[in-house]
């Protein structure tokens, strides 16, 4: 896909990131709406082992929110990977008097409870990130998937063309079953892969996105298959890749086959500078964050997001929601100093530490 340039992804860029605290919270809201009253936007995130929403969604989020809606009131709450735990945090929400709920369900299924919770008390409901199945919220905003999921997979095949590879044996590391964007990110891998004339030669879907059942998985693989007969890995994740990247390690796998991930995440670039992890896809966490503020704004206000807010809809299986889609961006050695240092997403010092000084060298970054 076509590369942004550095302006571009500066404006993508342009909320910082920060370290927040991981419970329910009271915080200063954002943006203006201008009727006088008070509102209260509960944001809930899911976990906090993926690093992005502690460091990025929840601060710019926040930022944005106090930007558009100075009469509104963030409450912010993460719920540890824990689906009951954040149901309880949605009515704790709802019982302090939030009009918008913006979930980012740990269960796609189980989310659908805190909406009906929310109905009953006239609250409205914006899906943050992923989709809250068969409840028919009232606004949408995350990546679109199948892009995201199509953009690794045509990374990694487009790497081993390169390398005089038009065929060979593919492990596919797909996410949890349970998290909504993890089917259709796996059907935009299989889009490109399918009629490629690779062949898929293991696939797993790997609970909780973990880096260790990834590892374990990766494992079966190599025996099942053989470390050399693997030409390629498609990883749902950085956490996933760092799990397969360590069992090629240990079966002594030389050179290391072209390992993808997603999240651009501090230590898989540095993966990345070492030569263990070939691709990261860049998810423009910020940009889908200010959007989600701005849409909370007009929610609160009792406005449909529109305009520049809306560019399509959702399937929850049930209804078309009204939703804001953005795209990824697959990140390698080649633009990885355009797309994240130049931007400022990360710096030189960030990555090239003492155990990377020698690959950063190599690569040119210092």
């Amino acid at each position: 896909m076509a590369v942004l340039g550095v302006a571009a992804v500066g404006a993508l860029l342009a909320a910082g990131c920060g370290s927040s605290d991981s419970g329910g919270s009271g915080g200063a809201g954002s943006s203006a709406v201008g009727d006088g009253k008070k509102h209260v936007v509960a944001l809930l995130l899911p976990e906090n082992a993926t690093a992005r929403y502690e460091a990025r969604d929840k601060p710019t989020f926040e930022k944005e929110l106090k930007k558009s809606c100075p009469s509104c009131e963030l409450r912010y709450y993460n719920a540890a990977g824990d689906a009951g735990k954040q149901l309880s945090q949605a009515e704790s929400a709802l019982t302090a008097g939030a009009s918008v709920l913006v979930i980012d369900p740990v269960d796609s299924n189980a989310a659908g409870a805190a909406v009906a919770s929310a109905r009953q008390q006239g609250a409205k409901v914006m899906s943050y990130d992923r989709v809250i199945y068969n409840a028919g919220v009232d606004y949408a905003v995350k990546f679109d998937n199948v892009q995201q999921g199509a953009v690794g997979m045509r990374s990694l095949l487009g790497k081993l063309k390169k390398d005089g590879k038009t065929s060979g044996n593919i492990v596919m590391m797909n996410g949890d079953p349970v998290d909504s964007g993890a089917k259709p990110e796996k059907e935009g891998a299989h889009s490109v892969i399918d009629k490629s004339g690779y062949t898929v030669a293991a696939e797993y879907d790997t609970k909780g996105w973990s880096a260790a059942n990834a590892q374990n998985q990766m494992q079966q693989a190599i025996t099942k298959l053989g470390a050399a007969n693997i030409d390629g890995v498609y990883a749902g994740n950085d956490g996933m890749a760092t799990g397969v990247i360590a069992a090629l390690k240990s079966a002594g796998v030389k050179p290391m086959p072209p390992v993808t991930g997603l999240d651009t995440q501090l230590d898989a670039i540095q993966n990345m500078v070492a030569g263990d992890l070939y691709e990261s896809t860049y998810l423009p966490v910020e940009t889908e964050a200010r959007i989600g503020a701005q849409a909370a704004a007009a929610l609160a206000k009792g406005e449909k997001p529109a305009g520049d807010l809306l560019n399509g809809t959702v399937d929850d299986g049930t209804n078309k929601v009204p939703a804001y889609l953005l795209d990824s961006i697959a990140v390698t050695m080649e633009n990885m100093r355009e797309l994240l240092i130049d931007s400022g997403y990360l710096t030189v010092d960030q990555i090239c530490t003492a155990d990377y000084a020698k690959a950063c060298a190599k690569a040119g970054l210092r």
